[in-house]
């Protein structure tokens, strides 16, 4: 015998197999229903986020709101309750496709607490036609309680390219949601520490202490040591402000409305423990609470490097072996230069490092070694930021007005001439302290151009420049706070050509960010040279998780889709890139991802390795250069 018990929302008790509770109906007739259904995301996109299964039968014309407690994932209700006979993989290639027999119509409903509105939202992958799409949102808008404010999202490359004009369907774009969010987790973490307000940098930035959390408005490149962040500013993953949480594990969330929060301003100059995680934040008084030991000292990091390499080194020529002679970033253009031999990318042409040689050669002159150790003697964490602004700006000064050697200006601009035909050329910093595993760097060096024969742009001022920019207050201060041996730091320099036309530049990140152990990689995307990690204010890049297909990846499919998170503010709502340039990006990130993962010893899931790398797409010929390979820390 079998017994049904009826409970207010239509919850079954089953006794097939192990008994369990069943949660689903063919309707939604309040918030608090929805609610109890309800959970976070499978992808956490964005913040604030309530997100409940459906799937539509045509065998039967049935309508099914599914506990997204009860059921992780779509096919699993489909098999357990709605009898799909056959496995997984035939799931997938039936449920996801455009075929006017197809059974099951899924999706999500997502509650976007912020605007209060609901919106309907296809997988990726999803290739359902414009029939079932539109058969399946008026089925669900018939038998919810939020009819009107119910929209269809345009989330993928798919449904923005279907034709909705002769449907009666209201739509809504990424960026209207992205725009709408009032809170955003960007490192979830916790810490103790002293609250202060920021409201005037210039002024209040050198009374920052490492025991402080701080609430900013106007973002800075690099923070200084601090235990925690609220910004009022949305941040891409793969800004210099969502790196540095990543990097230091200090928690950082963005609330457009912090400062018209009294209650916390209130707490400034308090100590408070504060905590990010995916819906909120929260901040408590903890009045007892001993900071004297933030930023313990613990195990000091010595890095190595070899200062006896005395000649240029061709790109061809490096590798990952050769970091401690000319840096991290020239040695994995090394790697990548590898790889693009197999595989359709390119890397900047006329590429050549100059090794730490040089720049160790060049601060022995003129006393600059003895002021840099006079510094180094110090309790540089204990000291006022003003004095060691101070003595930081003498030595760049110092490393800038000490001629660079001739020998090594004439060997660099015969090695730019003997390389090929550019002769405006990128110079860029390549530390011992950047792009490594456990420490990124990001944004706190300098890069220059440089070029041959141009009294406008000599190559010997965009060296010094760079070198220079190992002693950036900074660069300085994030080494402290990590506990780096400055004396153990030095600087080479990876030359190759500029781009001065390219038509997109972006970072990709091969993993899913916003999904562990899944497939997908992230990608911010922008016009021209608008830098999508310390983008001018209030300008948006495209945000997008991809996908390798089928015949780069086994986990691939065919028309593996796109995710679209938020569209560049620069490009009238369309993305950045076209789909096939976009696929072919996904394809060759999960190529160099596998290739990498052949040589390197890893702990996290392949999914989970994830590779920091930045691309160009040339302005005339569209061709992917791929510029920068490190290792993302998350």
């Amino acid at each position: 015998m079998r017994w049904i018990f009826v409970l207010p929302f239509l919850c079954f008790l089953s006794c097939s197999g192990n008994s369990q509770i069943e949660v689903h109906t063919p309707f939604l007739h309040s918030q608090e229903q929805f609610d109890q259904w309800s959970s976070t995301p499978l992808y956490q996109k964005y913040g604030q986020v309530s997100s409940l299964k459906i799937v539509y039968d045509n065998h039967n014309d049935s309508l099914h709101f599914v506990s997204s407690e009860q059921y992780e994932y779509h096919y699993q209700f489909c098999m357990d309750r709605l009898h799909f006979p056959n496995d997984l993989s035939r799931f997938n290639e039936e449920a996801y496709s455009d075929r006017e027999d197809r059974r099951f119509l899924i999706a999500n409903i997502n509650y976007y607490r912020a605007l209060d509105k609901f919106t309907l939202e296809l997988g990726p992958s999803d290739r359902m036609n414009v029939e079932h799409l539109a058969k399946l949102f008026q089925a669900v808008k018939r038998e919810v309680f939020f009819d009107d404010r119910m929209y269809l999202m345009l989330n993928t490359a798919h449904v923005n390219s279907l034709n909705l004009s002769d449907y009666d369907i209201p739509v809504i774009s990424p960026s209207e949601i992205y725009n709408g969010q009032r809170y955003q987790p960007i490192s979830k973490y916790a810490a103790l520490g002293r609250l202060r307000v920021i409201t005037d940098w210039d002024k209040q930035r050198d009374s920052i202490r490492p025991e402080d959390i701080i609430i900013i408005d106007d973002i800075p490149q690099v923070f200084p040591m601090v235990q925690g962040v609220i910004v009022t500013q949305f941040q891409t993953p793969l800004s210099h402000v969502t790196l540095l949480g990543q990097n230091r594990r200090i928690p950082i969330c963005a609330y457009t409305d912090i400062f018209s929060t009294q209650r916390i301003l209130d707490l400034d100059g308090a100590k408070i423990s504060f905590d990010v995680s995916q819906d909120t934040f929260n901040i408590h008084p903890e009045p007892n609470a001993d900071l004297s030991k933030i930023w313990d000292r613990g195990r000091t990091i010595k890095l190595s490097k070899n200062v006896r390499v005395d000649s240029l080194i061709p790109i061809e020529l490096l590798g990952e072996k050769h970091s401690n002679i000319v840096g991290c970033k020239a040695s994995n253009l090394g790697e990548l230069n590898q790889y693009a031999k197999k595989m359709d990318f390119a890397v900047p042409e006329s590429a050549f490092a100059i090794p730490f040689y040089f720049y160790d050669q060049h601060v022995q002159k003129n006393g600059i070694q003895s002021k840099i150790d006079a510094l180094l003697a110090k309790d540089n964490r204990m000291r006022n930021s003003a004095d060691i602004r101070a003595e930081l700006k003498e030595i760049r000064k110092l490393i800038k007005s000490t001629p660079v050697d001739d020998r090594l200006t004439r060997d660099v601009e015969n090695m730019i001439i003997r390389l090929g035909e550019y002769r405006r050329m990128r110079f860029r910093s390549s530390t011992n302290a950047e792009d490594r595993e456990g420490f990124s760097g990001a944004g706190i060096y300098t890069s220059k151009t440089g070029e041959v024969g141009n009294p406008e742009k000599p190559i010997d001022k965009a060296i010094l420049k760079v070198w220079a920019s190992l002693w950036s207050f900074n660069a300085f201060m994030e080494r402290e706070a990590f506990n780096i041996d400055h004396s153990t730091v030095a600087m080479g320099i990876l030359v190759h050509r500029s781009f001065p036309d390219e038509a997109v530049n972006g970072v990709a990140i091969t993993s899913n960010l916003y999904r562990d152990d899944y497939l997908g990689f992230v990608v911010n995307a922008q016009l021209g040279d608008e830098s999508v990690v310390q983008p001018n204010g209030g300008v948006q890049c495209d945000e997008f998780i991809c996908y390798p297909d089928e015949s780069t990846s086994i986990y691939g499919r065919q028309e593996a889709g796109i995710d679209i998170i938020n569209y560049s503010s620069l490009n009238d709502g369309k993305l950045v890139m076209t789909e096939e340039e976009i696929q072919h990006l996904a394809n060759v990130l999960e190529l160099i991802k596998r290739r990498y993962a052949r040589t390197h010893y890893t702990k996290t899931s392949y999914f989970n390795l994830a590779l920091d790398l930045e691309f160009k797409l040339d302005r005339d010929t569209r061709q992917l250069y791929i510029k920068q390979m490190r290792i993302y820390n998350h």
